[in-house]
């Protein structure tokens, strides 16, 4: 999506969200419902054999449409090393599939995207524009190719955390990436990192960042797979992501919710929504995905 699509879609989505208008029937505020109940409809982060997930990607759909989402954004991986990514014949077949998946139906909007990955602290990623105007949602995270964060990280916590805030800094710069995917997933390295270490003031600075740029927070189902190595108690880890999220949320940053689907949890978001409703965050910070742009 470009920059300009990006800024009119999520600025009339968040002023329709307001009015009470472009908010899909199940997208009420937290207050009014449990935290539980589905009151966000779409998953707009999930993976096929693609990449590394486990059904193809007509089944993904199949799976979409009998789990009755509003919307599903297919974001395979498009890192190095991966066909999407070294094969411009494969990109275009399964910008292909899914064109023909999506055809025909009108039970779930099915989204083309895929999930970049950074490739060093200056927030340089893996798809160029060139590539991602082909799409209509862009992913991107840190991953194993992202120097001085995940690969190669500083054995100085505090240096460590600091590259973290200035490749998302970076991203934020990147005007075809649209979210963010699953930030400050840095439990698993040497040092860890929990959402509770790093600095507010570093924080506030990327979520003011992220707010101007009007980059999409990605709350992804799966998180404390990112934390497993930490020993922290899961309630613990979902309590430090609350408060993170209440500090974006005030900065005026747009959330998506997503299962990161790998295996079977197309369409679970349990968690996110858990942490979206604890947070406090208004429906008009909710990304409207039926209002994506089609390409």
């Amino acid at each position: 999506m470009t920059d300009s699509s990006r800024r009119r879609f999520l600025q009339s989505a968040a002023a329709l969200s307001a009015a009470g208008l472009a908010v899909s029937h199940k997208s009420v505020l937290a207050a009014d419902r449990g935290p539980l109940e589905g009151w966000i409809n779409h998953d707009l982060h999930s993976h096929t054999t693609w990449s590394d997930g486990a059904h193809s990607l007509p089944l993904h759909v199949l799976e979409a449409r009998a789990y009755e989402l509003d919307a599903m954004a297919v974001t395979d991986h498009y890192v190095p090393g991966s066909k999407l990514h070294d094969s411009e014949e494969q990109l275009d077949a399964y910008l292909e599939q899914i064109e023909r998946e999506r055809a025909g139906q009108d039970d779930c909007r099915i989204i083309k995207g895929v999930e970049a990955t950074v490739l060093d602290a200056t927030g340089r990623i893996s798809i160029d524009a060139r590539h991602a105007e082909r799409l209509e949602w862009v992913l991107c995270d840190l991953s194993g190719h992202s120097e001085g964060t995940l690969r190669h990280t500083p054995a100085d916590k505090q240096a460590y955390m600091e590259n973290v805030i200035r490749t998302y800094l970076g991203l934020c710069d990147v005007d075809y990436l649209d979210a963010i995917a699953h930030p400050f997933n840095t439990g698993n390295t040497t040092p860890a990192a929990a959402p509770a270490d790093y600095p507010e003031r570093l924080l506030r600075e990327l979520a003011a960042k992220m707010a101007e740029k009007r980059k999409v927070f990605d709350i992804i189902n799966s998180m404390i797979f990112w934390f497993q190595k930490t020993g922290v108690p899961p309630r613990e880890i979902t309590a430090q992501y609350v408060e993170m999220v209440k500090l974006f949320a005030a900065a005026g940053v747009m959330f998506q919710v997503s299962s990161d689907d790998h295996r079977t949890g197309l369409g679970n978001t349990r968690w996110p929504q858990l942490v979206i409703t604890r947070a406090g965050v208004p429906s008009a910070q909710i990304v409207d995905a039926l209002a994506i742009p089609r390409k």
